[in-house]
């Protein structure tokens, strides 16, 4: 049997109302683009459209939206008055959305004067009479209910697609549908301001409906209810009762124009939907449009013989800038949609042209494909441009430098996954992104982020000894350690359970203990045992500092003492971490596989993992680290007096704030005060609020409040900058480093104070951390090349400090070098100064 006909009517507001608050609820955060424009009610209204076009394929189709003065204000001047002000966050999207709508060709309904529920039921009412159509009402105000009867249905996207028919819909209600306007208009409606029958709730008003069958016969029958409240509540309000009956009532009969052909559903317009989509960064749903090119236009071809790969090398003019991507085997490119991709097998006559330094070629990820292309006996040179960098200096976005984001965001394409794809994708975009480098970050690519790649790659390449027998006498250590806590836990717990199970665990806690319970995530969902709720019950009960204890051990152990002897390569003996250049927005490096920036320098367990890395037999690693950078990069900015004087005297710049801020001389400081005010610097350098010194010092917050006041009292120069730092932020949106890398913080207007006042802490942050992560990079690329003709090498950097290995007769001379080009870098106000270590592991080399 064929199927008749669907008209789909949206009810655009009411949906998106519902959806933005529920994402609130659910403590998701907000969307925004990097140009610090929210989408997430966008983003979900098109969710549930998309979805509701692939599922449902209507026939014709409708967006309804809103109007605001009506007639039912008119009648009742507070209804929908207790609703608040729409938040303006939301209020901004509400023009995006009618784009989307626009570019999904879905018409728009909306009719001044009139609310959508009535445009709904109007045009539900009149397609019903007319016949052979169905109407499907797309919506979650159960207020539509109303409308449901054999031909016209409800549809629920926020209630996993539930579908009301006239049986569902009197399950739902607990009265059919057309009684649900008596039902509202007795219960009342909180959401719409409808005042109701006072003292009837909702069971008491379905079963006035049921007995009665109508809000008229319940009240011209009144003496016949037996509860007296209800009685006397429906004699009393006639009237209000009345009211109520018409503001809950969908108006069937609108004075609305329309007609169905002008709603027949179309196909998307693509174009428009993809640059939409590029401009609120949907780079999902970009991915899901089809490519502009077809990949059938696109001359991508497997060699599978030495003698194809010589042909192909050959025919490359020796101008030619080569884009190659390295995988299980090399791609290469060096005309727009053309490509050759072939295995390391057959690469033997494509090595001359990879290893030609004079050969400019380009690579998304140059390190990745030079260490790949070593590990085949292929040395990479010649490699000039990396659009993985490129693109990281535009973005300053971690999460998007990758190949395929690059290639559909600057490309407007799908990137296949294959060398041929990939080799072009990368010779493409340095087409588009070239010149916004070299326009704005010329020097900081030329002179940092490209030179530093050679230098990380032999990193890498080096890597670092660890001895596995000094973390095996830990891993027992530890292991009887964690024993003892266990029983210390279970003693204090009264019973025995598994530590590692949070649901375990907050049941012991709140429900066995009866201890407070900070937070509680949704309903029926186990009270939260985060590490920040479990230091706010430590100080309540030991057992949360066990716990506590427990867990820092178990991380240790299994993240480090016994995950790094199974990193530790055969071939070289060594573990080999990856250094990210693209790893964190500051221009920080990271490092993963393993991450050895992680390992806690301040605990004795942490200096007993450093204790296992070592040198080759019979060297030392040598360890410079930068003091203080951070702080004096503060002075150096902010160009505050005291702060300079203190510095450039040598002074412990911890003990002189504790004398500014306590009002002591520096010799009456005690190591307590002198503790609070090193709590107070770093604070100040990452925008710790009065809340949060309050919490690391376990003092009062307005104790925390005096000191930051005191602070700034007296390095008033600092307070000026951070200030006139902030502003400018705000006007330009992004943040600079010394250097000139840029990092854009778009939340800097936003209406969210949370937001807001995180965005003003990173814009006062990141010059500060992104200038100490560049002068770091600008000192390993000098201190790479003075190595060059020694023994020693680089192995490892940890944000401010580096590690080495030399042999007995460079170790004083490195020390020296390397120290000298932490510390003449760049020119500051004040002095940079590196204390350096020499040791037989990176513990004693401290």
């Amino acid at each position: 049997m064929l199927r008749r006909p669907r008209l789909f009517l949206i009810d655009t507001y009411g949906f998106i109302f519902r959806a933005y608050h529920a994402r609130a609820r659910s403590g998701a955060p907000p969307m925004r683009t990097s140009k610090g424009v929210s989408t997430e009610a966008v983003f979900i209204f098109h969710n549930m459209l998309k979805k509701l076009l692939a599922d449902q394929k209507p026939d014709y189709i409708a967006s309804v939206f809103e109007s605001h003065a009506t007639n039912r204000t008119e009648q009742f001047a507070e209804y929908k008055a207790n609703r608040a002000e729409m938040p303006p966050d939301l209020k901004d999207q509400l023009p995006l959305v009618r784009r989307l709508i626009d570019a999904m060709r879905i018409p728009i309904l909306e009719y001044p004067g009139f609310e959508a529920d009535d445009v709904i039921g109007t045009i539900a009412r009149r397609a019903e009479e007319g016949g052979d159509i169905d109407v499907v009402i797309v919506s979650s105000d159960k207020d539509m209910l109303q409308l449901v009867t054999d031909s016209v249905h409800m549809l629920n996207p926020m209630k996993d697609d539930t579908w009301y028919d006239p049986a569902k819909a009197t399950e739902f209600m607990g009265v059919p549908p057309g009684a649900v306007a008596d039902l509202l208009a007795l219960k009342g409606d909180a959401v719409d301001n409808i005042p109701g029958a006072p003292g009837i709730g909702d069971k008491g008003a379905k079963d006035l409906i049921l007995q009665f069958g109508s809000v008229e016969a319940a009240l011209d029958r009144a003496g016949e209810v037996q509860r007296k409240m209800y009685r006397e509540s429906l004699q009393n309000n006639r009237d209000q009762i009345l009211l109520s009956k018409r503001l809950a009532t969908i108006d069937t009969n609108t004075p609305v124009e329309w007609c169905l052909s002008d709603v027949q559903a179309q196909d998307v317009n693509v174009p428009v939907l993809r640059d939409l989509y590029k401009e609120l960064e949907f780079f999902s749903h970009l991915r899901d449009l089809k490519p502009v090119e077809s990949t059938a236009d696109k001359d991508y071809r497997s060699l599978l013989t030495e003698e194809e790969v010589a042909e192909f090398v050959a025919s490359i003019p020796p101008d030619a800038t080569l884009s190659v991507a390295v995988d299980s085997g090399v791609g290469l490119a060096y005309q727009v949609d053309q490509a050759r991709a072939f295995s390391f097998a057959h690469a033997g006559p494509a090595a001359a042209i990879l290893e030609d330094a004079a050969r400019p070629k380009i690579a998304h990820d140059i390190k990745s494909a030079a260490l790949q292309l070593a590990a085949h006996g292929i040395k990479a040179q010649g490699f000039q441009h990396d659009v993985m960098l490129e693109a990281f200096l535009l973005e300053a976005d971690p999460g998007n430098c990758g190949c395929e984001v690059l290639g559909e965001k600057y490309l407007d394409r799908k990137v296949g996954t294959t060398l041929e794809a990939r080799a072009d994708c990368a010779l493409q975009l340095h087409t588009a992104l070239s010149a916004p480098v070299r326009e704005r970050f010329g020097s900081v690519y030329d002179e940092i982020d490209l030179p530093l790649v050679g230098v990380l790659t032999r990193m890498e390449q080096t890597g670092i000894r660890v001895d596995p027998a000094q973390l095996g006498v830990l891993s027992e250590r530890l292991e009887i350690e964690m024993g003892t806590l266990t029983g210390q836990i279970h003693q204090l717990a009264g019973t025995q359970f598994n530590i590692n199970s949070p649901q375990q665990l907050a049941k012991v806690l709140y429900e066995d203990l009866g201890l407070r319970a900070p937070v509680k995530y949704g309903k029926g969902k186990s009270m939260s045992t985060a590490a920040d709720i479990l230091e706010e019950l430590a100080a309540e009960h030991d057992i949360a500092r066990l716990v506590l204890e427990f867990r820092q051990l178990a991380k240790l152990k299994g993240t480090y003492i016994d995950a790094l002897p199974a990193l530790i390569r055969r071939d070289s003996g060594r573990i080999h971490t990856t250094f990210n250049q693209a790893g964190a927005a500051t221009g920080r490096l990271s490092s993963s596989n393993p991450n050895l920036q992680n390992i806690p320098i301040r605990t004795e367990l942490g200096r007993e993992i450093r204790a296992a890395f070592i040198p080759r037999d019979g060297w030392q690693l040598v360890v410079a680290d930068y003091s203080q950078i951070e702080l004096r990069l503060l002075a150096h900015m902010s160009g505050d007096s005291v702060l300079v004087k203190a510095f450039r005297n040598g002074e412990d710049i911890h003990t002189r704030t504790a004398a500014e801020v306590f009002g002591v001389p520096p010799l009456m400081v005690s190591r307590e005060m002198r503790s609070n005010a090193k709590a107070v610097n770093f604070g100040i350098v990452y925008g710790q609020t009065p809340f949060g010194l309050a919490q690391s010092l376990g003092i009062d917050r307005k104790e925390a409040e005096l000191y930051i006041r005191a602070y700034f009292e007296r390095y008033s120069g600092v307070r000026k900058w951070i200030d006139s730092t902030i502003a400018e932020v705000r006007q330009t949106g992004v943040s600079r480093t010394l250097i000139g890398r840029e990092r854009p913080i778009p939340d800097m207007h936003s209406r969210n104070p949370n937001l807001r006042g995180f965005a003003e802490r990173t814009a006062v942050n990141t010059p500060l951390q992104g200038t100490a992560a560049d002068l770091i990079k600008m000192a390993m690329i000098r201190i790479d090349a003075r190595l060059r003709d020694s023994q020693s090498r680089m192995l490892l950097q940890v944000h401010d400090e580096l590690v080495l290995e030399s042999p007995p007769d460079e170790v004083v001379e490195v020390r020296r070098l390397v120290k000298q080009e932490m510390e003449s870098v760049y020119s500051l106000q004040i002095p940079l100064l590196v204390d350096t270590g020499v040791g037989t592991n990176w513990r004693d080399a401290k």
